[in-house]
Order: C-alpha cells, then structure tokens, then sequence
C-alpha cells in the first residue's frame, strides 16, 4: 500500500492524524487553570499571561499532570511536538496540539478512577505521579507509527510518599526534580524505582502547582496561593551536590486554586521576539536575566519619557548600554539641580500614564543597591507627563561616580530586581558632589559627540572618513572658583573600517603631567579598573592613551566593523578617564572642549603604504589646525596630500581644506565603507572651502545622500 494511501486511510478513521503538532519549541510556559479549564501562556520572566483558549475540544472539569513533549528533541528521528496531561472528567490521558485541542489517549495499567495532578514528559516517556497511587510511565512511541495505539503504563513505584503537586525534568542531567510544598525541600526523583534523593531546602513553602525548566538549568515554580513565579538555580551540577537551592522571587504570575503547568525544557526563556525592557547598569547592581535582574513587558503604555522602550534579551551592560544598542529610549529621568552632599536634589520623571515609582541609588559606590537608605523613591504615584521629585541626598554620601536605577508600572512593590508584567526600568549614571560645586558638560548631559578619522594621513585615500569613529562626552567638576577638580571623559568605539592598527589618546591642552595627581586618577575599559590610568609617563604634557591598538578591541567575524552595512557587530569597547588635578593648579577655561582627541600608529604591527618605516607613536592624527603632542615626528609636514605648515598654524589638512578629522557635537552617521564623505554628504565640501561659514548643518540626516551611510540595525 502507499504511504498516501495510508496517510488517507488514517485521516478518515482517526483525528489524531490531522492534529498538528507545535512547530516549534516554544519560549512561553503553558498554565492549565480552573474548571472548566483554561490554558494561558505565561512569560517567566515578567510573569504576564495570556488566555490562550478556554475550550480544548472536551467538555471536562479540568486537565492537570501536563507535560510537553518535545520529540526526540535531538534533531534526528520523531520531532513532532505535543502536550500530554490526565482529564480529569474521564479520568483518562490527553493529548493536545498546538491549538490546544485535546483528544483522548488509550493507556491500560493506570490505577482506576484516580486523577493524576503531577506529570512531565521526558525522552518520549509521559510520567505520573500520584500520593497514595504510585509512580507510573507510559511509552509514547507507538503512537509515531499508529495514531490509534492502545498505550500501557508501566508502574515505576506503587509508592508515592512526596507531598508534590507538579515535578520537571532537567534538560541537562536528565534527572527529575520536585519541591515539597509544605516544607519547601527539593527532590530528586530517580524514574526507575521511584526513590528520591534530598537536594536541599528552597526557603519557600505553598502549593507549587506548576513546575518548569528552561535551557540553562534554572527550575521555576509558581505558587498556586498568590501565583509568585520562583526560580530555583539548577544551572550545574556542582550547584544542585551543594544543596544551595534557595528560591528567589522572580515575577509575579497569576493565582490559581487549581494550576499545573507544562514547557519545553530545551527553550530559552526569552527568545528572538523578546518583548521586554532590561536595565543596563553593571551587573553588581543586578542588571541581566541570571541575576534576576529588572525586566518589564514593553508595549503596555507603561513608560518614562516620550520614547516608548524597544526589546532587548537581556541585560545591556558595559560596553553596551540600552541607548547604544537602539533607540535612545533612556529618556524620562531628568536631574533638575545637582546631586549634592548633604542637601535636596529636585528630579524630574516624565510618565506617560499614571503609574507608580521606585527608586535606588547607590550613596556609598558599593555597586549595590542594598544599603536601607539608597531606596530614594517608594511607589511614589505618578501622573501622565512631568512630575517633580525631591531627593534627600545623605551628608555621607560618597562624592564621585554611580548609578541609578528607576522603575515604573502599573504594579505597585516592585524591587530593584525581579519582573513586571508592565513598565520600563530606566539605569542613569550619577555623580554626587561636594556642596557648592558645579558640573559642566560636553556636548551635554547624556548626548555623545562624534569623532571621526580618515588614517591614511598623509595620502588622502578613500576619504571615507569611517577609519575611526568614536563617540565621547565630558564632564567637569567646578568649583566655587570655577576651577576643575574633576574631569570625566567617557566613550565608545562606534566604527573601525581601519585597515592599520591605530591608538587613540586625550590630551589636555595648558596641562602637564605633574598637574595630575596620578594616584587618584584610573582608567576604565568595559567597566574594569585598568592597572595603568594611561597617562604618559615619558611626556611632559597631560596626554592619556586610551589605548593603543584599537584593532585589537573590535570583533573579528567582519574587517569593516561597524562601516560596511552587513557589519552589524554589537558594540565592544568603551573606556572612562577619571582625572583628577592636583590641588591649586589653575584649570580656569580648560573647558574649551573637546580638548585634544587624536589618534596615533600603533607601534609594531603598524604599515602605511608608501612609508619606508615604522612610524609608530611619532605619527599622529588630529582635528584640523590642532597642533600635534611633543612626541609628533615633525619631518612628515607637508608630505603627499597634507599641506600642514606649522608657521600659518595649519595643522591636519589637505590642500583643499579638507580635514583629516572630524567633531561633530551630536550623533552622527558616517559614510559606508569606501564611499567618500563628500559623496555622501554633498554639502561638506562648501563647509570645508569657507572654513566652517557656510554649510553648517552638512552632517544632518537628511543631508544624506541615500545608500551611502552605515545605518545601524535596532
């Protein structure tokens, strides 16, 4: 007979032929609720649900034991993706497809008029377990070839002592787990003779009607009372041989007095349609998923600022932060006055609807938020648009850099971790000063400005402008005399489509070396302190190299990173330079900003073409008509394309006026690999010829010429 005609012949005698399957294995959890039942799919991470469907095709009291299965879950053999529980009506197995709609399975062998509430299914094998009935399993794989087949359930143990209501199977070990609900102990059950192994206690006590793991080994069970989702970390063995198994809250889910749950355990909990919104400050502070970091459902219409947040899977920290990875959605806190020790800071918070608030900040610069006084809003209700806060800043609090983090739904009690089903979480940093100082900032609070540098000085190349690009700010502590204490230059490296090794360094014009106080002074690469804080030793002047080889700080997978569009690489380098100058030295105007960014050849790995040597630290880079460090190699004036000539004071341009670098005080998008600046931005070349009268806004957006510049996915 052929298979089409054997495909016809169990269409028409079964439906079971025509059930189709889950196509995939899905992120979502499955819940199984009330009487009649009602399935909803749950997101672990917020805890938000939806009604999935409130009829599975059975008129029925409800299913519980339910179980996914997941085929043979290895890509080879029967794939096809089902769930499995016990009706409770009829007291018989089913099985429901992607629709969730139920059909009745034959199994003989269970004991009879019993309804099974605890049930995974793991390797093809649907397990159920009842207190006072036993331990039983049942073999799925007759049904790949006959839709029809009469099951038998295979009894394991007619023992069933644990106080259960719901066990799951681990994706990594094999082994099956369950939580004691009315003293919190975790269990392992082995599934051959039904004997349990004590892991160590949860902390937690309640009905635990659903239970689920995800990819990584974390165990989540939601307590039927208030429906709080728990996970349990399971992710290594040497984690569950420790017995360290305490539960941590981690979203709230709904409440049910009859719950069960099923989920493909080889599923991420979040997965490419992420729907939510993660902090970005360091991890100390409990920013990703593994630290139960904060996380809201986006598309609610629970929002700060006017920018509605995009999606990420996971937390963004160092070096990529939520504002450089897409939209620039951090947009709804606003500092008014300064922070200062000692006094009242005034806070501005844009709502788009009325919600609540809360509020840490990290006085002491621990990287928590864990002290009892850096909860600075509580639930403070707020309306839709601006609202004003004020902030009691302690006299004790350490003056310098740290982090923020603000939180906003519709759900009142929220932590400084854990998941909501709506809102955002906005991480700001925050410096706290001394009482009479003032900040100033470049290009602003929160923007960047854009440098961008064409390498191949002293020949003009590709003039695509796209060799370096690096987005920066600075911030300056002023005193009463307006006398900087403290500079803060911080950034990122947005493109290199370098072909050469180059550095990068900050000089500070009208400073030497000795008017830093070296020790108090660091460095930062991607949030970690650096043994060196970069300044030169061998200098005379206060120049800081950030580092000296940038090609070695970007990914290898694309040569254009960043630059061609088919480089979407992330983000991989951002530095800090904390400076601090030695007490009475006069930095009156040294905010003359940007200062003096430059690149330099990388000493070693360095070739330029037609240059007979190596001239590593000695060639240098900057914006036009910037004069060089002590350390340029003046013999290279005037060569090939450069028509510097230091008695004009003319420094970095080429006889058409054109610079070799680039500022722009504002977000910028440069030209795609090997496109030329002024092909794509046309009106450059009449700002270059006047000097900078005329074409002022050439580098706008819609100055672009279509196709031309690197436009960033999101």
């Amino acid at each position: 007979m052929s298979r089409l005609l054997t495909a016809a012949l169990l269409t028409t005698v079964s439906p079971f032929a025509i059930a189709a399957p889950f196509e995939t294995c899905p992120s979502k959890a499955y819940l199984f609720q009330s009487s009649p039942v009602q399935v909803y799919s749950v997101n672990l991470v917020t805890g938000s649900t939806t009604l999935f469907t409130n009829d599975v095709g059975l008129s029925n009291q409800g299913i519980n034991a339910v179980g996914f299965d997941n085929g043979t879950g290895d890509g080879v053999g029967f794939e096809e993706k089902y769930i499995y529980g016990f009706e409770k009506t009829r007291k018989k197995v089913v099985r429901l497809d992607k629709d969730f709609q139920a059909d009745v399975i034959k199994v003989s062998g269970l004991p009879n008029n019993y309804s099974f509430y605890v049930g995974d299914v793991y390797d093809r094998y649907y397990y159920l377990y009842g207190p006072g009935r036993g331990f039983y399993r049942v073999d799925l794989t007759p049904l790949d070839s006959d839709p029809n087949a009469k099951l038998t359930a295979e009894t394991i143990s007619t023992s069933a002592p644990l106080g259960i209501t719901d066990f799951a199977f681990h994706p990594g070990n094999d082994e099956l787990y369950a939580v004691n609900n009315s003293n919190g102990k975790l269990y392992e059950i082995d599934t051959n003779n039904g004997s349990t192994k004590y892991i160590g206690s949860v902390g937690v006590t309640g009905t635990f009607g659903a239970g689920y793991f995800d990819v990584n080994g974390y165990y989540y069970i939601s307590r039927n009372q208030d429906g709080d989702i728990f996970r349990i970390d399971l992710s290594t063995q040497e984690k569950i041989d420790s017995g360290s198994v305490t539960a941590v809250k981690f979203a709230d889910g709904p409440k049910s007095g009859l719950n069960d749950g099923a989920r493909c355990e080889d599923a991420p909990v979040i997965d490419e349609d992420s729907t939510i919104d993660f902090g970005d400050a360091p991890d100390s502070y409990k920013t990703l998923l593994a630290s139960n970091g904060p996380r809201h459902e986006v598309g609610t219409g629970y929002y700060l600022g006017l920018v509605a947040p995009d999606s990420e899977g996971d937390g963004l920290i160092s070096p990529l932060d939520d504002n450089k990875a897409g939209s620039e959605d951090e947009d709804g806190v606003g500092f008014v006055t300064a922070i200062e020790a000692g006094n009242t800071a005034i806070i501005s918070v844009q709502a788009s609807t009325t919600g609540y608030l809360s509020a840490w900040l990290d006085w002491n610069q621990d990287g928590d938020f864990e002290d009892a006084d850096e909860k600075i809003v509580s639930d403070s209700a707020l309306n839709a648009g601006t609202n004003t806060l004020s902030i009691a800043v302690p006299s004790d609090a350490a003056v310098g850099s740290t982090f923020s983090r603000f939180r906003f739904s519709e759900q009142a009690g929220l932590d400084y971790f854990g998941g909501a089903t709506t809102g955002e979480v906005e991480d700001h940093p925050v410096t706290v000063m001394k009482s009479g100082t003032t900040l100033v900032h470049y290009p602003n609070e929160r923007g960047y400005a854009t440098l961008a540098f064409e390498d191949n000085w002293p020949k003009e190349g590709d003039y695509d402008m796209n060799d370096v690009v690096i987005r920066f700010r600075i911030t300056e502590t002023l005193d009463e005399n307006n006398q900087a204490t403290r500079i803060l230059i911080s950034g990122y490296l947005a493109a290199y489509g370098a072909g050469y090794h180059n550095g990068f360094a900050m000089r500070l014009p009208g400073l030497n070396r000795v008017d830093i106080d070296n020790a108090q002074t660091t460095m930062k690469h991607n949030g970690v302190v650096q043994e060196s804080n970069g300044m030169e030793s061998d200098a005379t002047e206060a120049i800081f190299v950030i580092t000296d080889d940038l090609k070695q700080k970007v990914p290898v997978e694309c040569n254009y990173y960043r630059t061609a569009q088919y480089c979407q690489e992330a983000i991989s380098f951002e530095f800090e330079i904390d400076i601090y100058p030695h007490d009475g030295v006069n930095t009156y105007g040294l905010m003359d900003m940007p200062y003096d960014p430059f690149i330099f050849a990388t000493p070693g790995p360095y070739v330029r073409d037609g240059l007979w040597y190596n001239p590593g630290r000695g060639l240098e880079i900057h914006l036009a008509d910037q004069a060089p460090t002590e350390k340029f190699d003046a013999y290279w004036y005037g060569w090939w394309s450069d028509a510097g000539n230091p008695a004009e004071n003319r420094y970095f341009k080429t006889s058409a006026n054109l610079p070799w670098a680039l500022l722009i005080n504002d977000a910028w998008k440069w030209p795609q690999e090997h496109v030329d600046l002024i092909a794509a931005y046309p009106e450059f070349a009449g700002y270059a010829e006047t000097s900078g009268v005329n074409n002022t806004n050439w580098y706008m957006d819609e100055k672009a010429t279509l196709g031309t510049v690197f436009e960033p996915e999101e």
